[in-house]
């Protein structure tokens, strides 16, 4: 009975896989080379799950369709290489799982052994495809996103000690981060030329583009909402779903743990804007000037 279950559950995830991965192979952003490797995995993970049918007498599964569309939100959300990373875990785990089971027939376990074979295949080509520029470029486009998290948000939360005018607020804060893009831009740049592995004008637009944004959507609820703490309210929403999107993006990439990293990168944030409102508050008690 639990040689059976565990069958059921391979029939079950050799569907999913067939279905994630002929859909994906259809989308027309996914690349030549992906549109065809995954054309070929669907057509190798639809032999699986036929295979386990006959063993565990599975049928059709429910809300499979839900996870295919799950991917093609994160596709366009993330991008291909988030999303070949994804597979590439999926293949793992299938790896694993396999290796796990113990029967007895020396047929089921030929074909499983064949099965590995597949799917360690399939991870040698879906990690042959990553654009390594992207990933090599990911830690400048990181370093300008969590830079401009951390230091606009507290320059926000400590001008709501000096400031009573949303407008002028927003403008301080896009001026603050216009003028700290270009400065990090510049950090960039040199420390890409002193480490000599990545070119370092792609590096500097990466980081400048990534702090730019970053800065424009921060200050975007100051330049369209009237009270100052609604627009650093909706400002602090921005700051932890950018993070989010960000922190979840490269712990997949890097394989790493997302929760962990979100928690410690909003705690960084949310201190920082604490302190610096604190501060904020201080100054414009000590001098005694509110500016309107």
């Amino acid at each position: 009975m639990l040689v059976l279950l565990v069958f059921t559950e391979f029939c079950r995830d050799e569907f999913e896989a067939y279905m994630i991965y002929s859909t994906l192979s259809r989308v027309p952003f996914i690349g030549r080379y992906y549109g065809e490797v995954l054309r070929r995995f669907a057509e190798v993970e639809y032999n699986h799950y036929m295979f386990f049918k006959s063993l565990s007498g599975c049928g059709e599964f429910r809300f499979i369709r839900f996870k295919v569309i799950l991917y093609l939100i994160l596709l366009i959300l993330f991008g291909v290489t988030f999303i070949i990373k994804l597979l590439e875990r999926s293949e793992f785990k299938a790896v694993v799982k396999y290796r796990s089971v113990n029967v007895d027939d020396p047929e089921v376990l030929s074909r499983l052994e064949g099965f590995i074979k597949d799917e360690e295949d399939h991870e040698r080509l879906l990690i042959k495809g990553i654009d390594e520029r992207k990933v090599r470029y990911l830690g400048s486009i990181t370093l300008g996103i969590s830079d401009s998290l951390i230091e606009l948000t507290g320059i926000y939360a400590g001008s709501l000690g000096a400031f009573l005018n949303t407008l002028i607020t927003g403008l301080t804060g896009l001026l603050a981060g216009l003028s700290a893009s270009i400065s990090m831009a510049v950090a960039s740049y040199i420390q890409a030329r002193s480490e000599g592995v990545k070119n370092p004008r792609i590096a500097a637009i990466f980081t400048f583009t990534a702090y730019i944004t970053v800065a424009i959507l921060l200050s975007l609820p100051y330049l369209t909402l009237p009270n100052l703490i609604t627009a650093f309210t909706v400002m602090l929403i921005i700051a932890v779903t950018t993070t989010a999107y960000m922190t979840l993006y490269t712990s997949v990439i890097n394989n790493r743990k997302f929760i962990k990293e979100f928690i410690e990168t909003t705690a960084l944030i949310l201190g920082v804007s604490i302190l610096l409102y604190i501060t904020g508050t201080l100054v414009r008690k000590f001098v005694g000037i509110m500016i309107d």
